[in-house]
């Protein structure tokens, strides 16, 4: 073979690799753009990249190989909260990820936790709390299930947030199933623990692997029998109630005419408790009003004060100045408010005035 042929043939040999590795980048370059519109890399870019990846796509009802399409759209967004609190970068942020609608903010910060939610004054519709010793619940509705939970950040002051607040809710006429139920639960209570780690907020987290589905109503029974939110009253033949666990919310019903409420931290007063007045939007910690009677108790961290309060349930037109609670209903009132603020952690509730 002559010289002229061996050089041309080293040239076009050159010319090849080099066309090749063209290719070849390109091809990878297109792989690793193409993977990054998978579901996972789109849920694990969303909300600052705090969302736990697996529970999402369960809840979304997505693998992480599915190809992105309808019903898989992304958007997140940072939102302005309390000018009062100073969050830490990344919050207060809130994300669409394929229908699933979740929000992370702080506790302090926050100005209407109830915000997603319709169960407030219905009696027919009670917050599940979750367990697994998470501090948080779960409202079931017909179409649409919503879940919120609170980390206490020990080393965060109020100014600062004081704890972590996330709420997340499953894509819209879904089915909402055992299955997505857990996958909720899971969905908020790791996104909780990711926001955390992310923000540096010192918390203690409860146990994913004892973490179960929350039951989608809460149970009807004798008052007798109860063992829940409603254990050991008695002003009721029948009580509506849910499992004893601590929940930043917390109801009981004693059938037919009043519903007695817990409510802690950002849920105290819809959120406006410092606004308002500390007591559930009142002044004093104990009290009277037409439509409300009230207690409070001092609690740790991010959940504030503890607000327990009696109202008449929805479609009645008692008013209290009128139609005083009874003895026995003033009892129940007191023991359902210390029983759970014993399970908070907090100081014994207010005499009621």
């Amino acid at each position: 073979m002559k010289w002229e042929d061996r050089t041309r043939l080293r040239k076009n040999g050159r010319r090849r690799l080099i066309v090749s590795a063209v290719v070849l980048a390109a091809l990878g370059a297109g792989y690793y753009g193409f993977q990054l519109q998978y579901p996972a890399a789109e849920a694990g870019r969303a909300c600052g990249g705090m969302l736990p990846v697996d529970p999402v796509l369960d809840l979304t009802g997505k693998s992480r190989m599915s190809l992105i399409g309808g019903g898989f759209d992304v958007d997140s967004r940072q939102f302005d909260v309390s000018d009062d609190v100073n969050e830490p970068a990344g919050l207060a942020v809130r994300c669409d990820v394929g229908g699933a609608e979740i929000s992370i903010e702080t506790t302090s910060g926050a100005h209407n936790a109830y915000g997603a939610y319709t169960f407030h004054r219905e009696e027919q519709v009670l917050p599940v709390p979750l367990d697994g010793g998470w501090q948080g619940f779960m409202v079931t509705g017909n179409r649409d299930a919503t879940a919120s939970v609170v980390l206490d950040c020990r080393n965060w002051a109020p100014e600062k947030g004081a704890g972590i607040l996330v709420t997340a809710t499953s894509p819209s006429g879904t089915e909402v199933t055992d299955d997505v139920r857990l996958a909720l639960a899971r969905t908020v209570t790791a996104t909780a623990q990711r926001a955390a780690e992310s923000t540096g907020c010192a918390a203690k987290p409860g146990d994913a692997d004892r973490l179960t589905a929350p039951e989608a109503a809460a149970t009807t029974v004798p008052a007798a029998e109860a063992k829940g939110t409603c254990k050991g009253l008695t002003s009721a033949t029948e009580v509506r109630e849910t499992p004893a666990e601590a929940a930043p919310v917390e109801e009981c019903v004693l059938a037919g005419h009043l519903q007695l409420t817990a409510a802690y931290g950002p849920f105290n007063d819809n959120s406006q408790a410092v606004m308002n007045g500390a007591y559930g939007g009142h002044d004093k910690p104990s009290g009277v009003d037409g439509t409300s009677v009230w207690t409070s108790a001092t609690c740790p961290g991010a959940l504030g004060v503890g607000y327990f309060h009696a109202s008449p349930v929805d479609g009645s037109d008692r008013h209290f100045t009128s139609n005083p609670l009874t003895g026995p209903e003033r009892a129940d009132l007191q023991r359902f408010a210390e029983q759970s603020a014993a399970r908070h952690g907090c100081g014994g509730p207010a005499k009621l005035s």
